[in-house]
């Protein structure tokens, strides 16, 4: 290897010293510093959905918050009072599916995230349902998406 440099002009060493350097800028780059600035913005990308769904969270529970007096719960079975309270609030329900005789499992089409947690509220309040498990996610412009919602009657 010696050999072979010490065959090589100055101006071919130069050049061949310039082409490693490269190599290894563009090593170090492929090899650290991408990895690097793709391991931070996928945090912040997470920290972001994490920031997202406390705030939904927090609506949510600030909505439904009140443990007033049921004024028909069980007046109705579990289901019609989903179906029924969530046509009149105006959410269109995707699936509905049944968990148990006690609970019931849905899917929504998205809808206004204050449509939703007022329906939420009421169903609460006024019928005696509440929510076990909800999956949810910010949609646009201010709407969620209700992937899954478990209720069961208290």
């Amino acid at each position: 290897m010696s050999a072979w440099w010490n065959d090589l002009s100055a101006r071919e060493r130069m050049l061949v010293s310039v082409a490693g350097l490269l190599a290894g800028v563009l090593l170090l780059t492929l090899l650290i510093i991408r990895p690097l600035a793709a391991w931070s913005s996928a945090a912040d990308r997470k920290a972001t959905q994490a920031r997202d769904a406390y705030e939904l969270t927090a609506t949510a529970a600030a909505v439904a918050g009140s443990n007033s007096t049921n004024e028909t719960a069980g007046a109705s079975p579990l289901r019609q009072s989903v179906i029924s309270t969530a046509g009149s609030a105006g959410i269109e329900l995707v699936r509905i599916g049944s968990v148990s005789e006690a609970r019931i499992e849905i899917q929504t089409a998205p809808a206004d995230a204050d449509l939703m947690f007022t329906w939420l509220g009421d169903l609460e309040r006024h019928h005696g349902v509440s929510v076990v498990f909800a999956d949810m996610t910010r949609g646009d412009a201010g709407r969620v998406n209700a992937q899954i919602l478990v209720f069961e009657r208290r």
